[in-house]
């Protein structure tokens, strides 16, 4: 007989908290791959069409409460800033689980939240992006999605 005592309960295969964690690392590689794009983005030779374009946006301007800003600048800036939400979003999922693990084995508002918004960001991928973050979120969506399903009902 063994009367060891550990500190953890066993991991089952059912474990609602690896798929959780895949899902959050799957945000966490979105904003990394996206960041990383953006930088290689800017090395890349322009084609003739694309300067035009981007020509086109630094001519626009959008006027916000007391600036002034190209249209290419809040592109650029509003893509970036997305990323770095994303890897910090999917960051902090991951230290919670790790300090919580609770919040993923019963179903709470913070795995229906992460699901929530992994469809949301899906849905606007699949309407605006292509298929890379379409690719990602739906495997952060399944993963979320499969962790609830094996979660436990809030007590």
């Amino acid at each position: 007989m063994n009367t060891a005592v550990t500190s953890r309960p066993p991991l089952s295969r059912a474990d609602p908290v690896r798929p959780f964690r895949v899902g959050a690392c799957g945000f966490v590689l979105l904003g990394v791959g996206h960041l990383t794009l953006s930088a290689a983005e800017t090395l890349t030779t322009r084609t003739s069409e694309r300067r035009e374009v981007d020509s086109a946006m630094r001519e626009s301007t959008v006027a916000l409460p007391g600036l002034d800003r190209t249209v290419l600048d809040v592109f650029h800036g509003m893509s970036i800033a997305m990323a770095f939400f994303a890897v910090t979003c999917g960051l902090l999922i991951l230290t919670a689980v790790r300090h919580a693990p609770a919040l993923v084995r019963r179903r709470t508002a913070f795995g229906w939240t992460a699901l929530a918004v992994s469809l949301a960001v899906l849905a606007v991928s699949v309407l605006l992006l292509p298929p890379p973050p379409i690719l990602v979120l739906t495997v952060t969506s399944c993963a979320f999605a499969l962790s609830l399903r094996r979660a436990g009902a809030v007590a």
